[in-house]
């Protein structure tokens, strides 16, 4: 049983907080105002704001306290899902494509780290998928396949190699070198946080958007808090789940557990160490923080979204406790041969999912002037870089097929 560990969120808990921004005291006109303080909402800022657009950024938190904060920081090309189960859900060139997208955002977020004066904890990372029972090793042994298919580098382990590296069973594994990456999300949302002041952001934070009112004069005024206001002529919502409430497109949330130790210095029986996702379910993902530490972490359970948050929240207590123990008992059996390992974090945190596992970007057909980032899921970090660039390239009227992908209204989607 954990009894030690800290329950609070391990990134905000380790790094202090590199600066503070105002809250919203006048009112404003701008261009293009900027909903949220995550990952996402920064990196779009910086983006607007790269392109020479007047951009204003509001947070209804500190900047990095949402989703940010409960982030593994993990990037792969298959954290939320397997290239073949994508597949499987909206065909080979439309996975293929948001493949794609993704190695391009690990390369994008390695260069930005390295534009950066500060450490983001940026490391590049070799992942393992692997399975435990016959019917996921089959499906893995297809998505080897379809990696070495698509001039993805990968080795496939099974029951007899994969001791060779690793001291759990697998019934199959699809190892790949240097396809995804490790980082500090905190450290990284305040650096690209300030990158963007650097290019004329004016940023508030504990300034929450009430109301987006649109005018007939082709201009929206975003009511805020303390009764101010912020007259714009474009609003991206990038409000973490939050944004779910503006735009829609989410078709469950599942609530997620980590569990992280003290920092380690003996990683026998891991090769890499590198990212490592479980196959099946539950779910389960595990990599090594830049101080070293273990973070394991995997879905206690999802449900519809509805409004009876509060009472689900206190009613997965008793299930989050458990699965707490669950992953730090999984930690023990993986990885017997290291020792004096003890859990120092454990944290609860609710992340958006959709059914196809992708993001919902874009705008409504019914309104040009309000664009939505939600980046949902394992994958988030990756979505947020990838909804940057695009959402974008359309305001600046550019045709880009891949943005349809994403779309709130996209085709495929079993529920809209």
């Amino acid at each position: 049983m954990i009894t030690k560990a800290t329950e609070q969120f391990f990134w905000t808990s380790v790094n202090p907080v590199p600066v503070q921004y105002p809250w919203l005291t006048e009112n404003l006109d701008c261009e293009i105002a900027i909903i949220g303080g995550g990952v996402t909402a920064a990196l779009c800022a910086l983006r607007f704001s790269e392109a020479g657009y007047d951009t204003v950024l509001l947070s209804a938190s500190p900047i990095g306290f949402g989703g940010t904060a409960a982030s593994s920081g993990m990037m792969s090309i298959d954290g939320e899902q397997c290239i073949a189960t994508l597949v499987d859900k909206i065909g080979a060139d439309r996975a293929m494509m948001a493949v794609e997208l993704m190695i391009q955002a690990i390369n994008n977020i390695e260069q930005l780290c390295n534009s950066f004066n500060v450490d983001c904890g940026y490391k590049r990372m070799d992942s393992l998928r692997f399975a435990e029972d016959v019917k996921y090793g089959e499906m893995l042994r297809r998505e080897y396949a379809m990696r070495m298919h698509n001039g993805i580098n990968a080795q496939l382990l099974t029951n007899l190699n994969a001791v060779e590296y690793f001291t759990f069973p697998m019934e199959a594994g699809v190892y790949s070198e240097g396809v995804g990456a490790q980082i500090d999300p905190y450290r990284f949302v305040h650096a690209v946080t300030s990158a963007a002041v650097g290019q004329g952001v004016r940023v508030y934070e504990n300034t929450a958007v009430n109301a987006i009112d649109k005018e007939n004069s082709g201009y929206i005024t975003l009511d805020c808090d303390r009764e101010r206001h912020v007259r714009c002529k474009y609003v991206v919502v990038a409000a973490g789940i939050d944004t779910e409430k503006q735009c829609g497109g989410l078709d469950r949330a599942a609530t997620v557990c980590t569990v992280i130790t003290e920092p380690i210095s003996d990683f026998s029986g891991w090769r890499g160490p590198c990212l490592i996702h479980r196959e099946g379910s539950p779910t389960v993902f595990m990599t090594v923080t830049p101080d070293s530490r273990i973070l394991i972490g995997g879905i206690a359970g999802s449900s519809i979204l509805d409004n009876s948050y509060v009472s689900r929240v206190l009613d997965l207590i008793p299930i989050t406790e458990k699965r707490y123990e669950q992953l730090e008992k999984r930690l023990h059996s993986m990885f017997p041969a290291i020792r004096n390992i003890t859990v120092e974090y454990v944290y609860t945190s609710r992340n958006g999912r959709t059914d196809d596992g992708l993001p919902v970007l874009g705008r409504k057909p019914d309104d040009e002037r309000v664009a939505y980032a939600l980046c949902c899921g394992d994958d988030g970090l990756l979505y947020s870089e990838i909804a940057s660039r695009l959402l974008l390239e359309q305001y600046q009227g550019k045709a880009n097929q891949q943005l349809g992908l994403f779309s709130p209204g996209r085709e495929w989607r079993i529920h809209h």
